[in-house]
């Protein structure tokens, strides 16, 4: 059985001491939430881990602005997550007017030696968005 980690926010789990994510799809998305949406600086153990997606939140809905968060999500899964093989990444915002402050993130994906292309996608929006889990 392979391992994986602890779900957040933490709890009791059954089998373990915290509950664990059971199945590697589950735990990858939480890695990939976690990636985008921590900032730099943020994380006091590695100051250049994270996107800072939120930062990006009230960019305009131009092709350069989406350009560079496509970039900068690119970069950190290279250096943070090498064990995904990324064939996309696509940022466009839910709304088409150019002053939209929403954000949609599609990223797909596969592990080396595996066919099976995943998805994961992240939506933000400031009007409804509450916190990280």
């Amino acid at each position: 059985m392979p391992l994986y980690g602890p779900k957040f926010p933490l709890k009791t789990g059954n089998r373990d001491t915290f509950e664990i994510y059971d199945n590697l799809e589950s735990q990858i998305s939480f890695f990939l939430k976690n990636l985008l949406m921590t900032s730099p600086g943020e994380k006091i153990s590695d100051s250049n881990y994270g996107v800072g997606i939120r930062s990006f939140l009230f960019e305009q809905n131009i092709e350069s602005s989406r350009s560079r968060i496509q970039s900068e999500i690119s970069s950190q899964i290279s250096i943070y997550m090498p064990y995904l093989d990324v064939a996309s990444i696509e940022v466009s915002a839910t709304d088409e007017d150019v002053d939209s402050s929403s954000l949609n993130v599609k990223i797909a994906y596969s592990f080396p030696d595996d066919d099976l292309q995943r998805e994961f996608e992240l939506d933000l929006d400031p009007d409804t968005y509450i916190g990280f889990y």
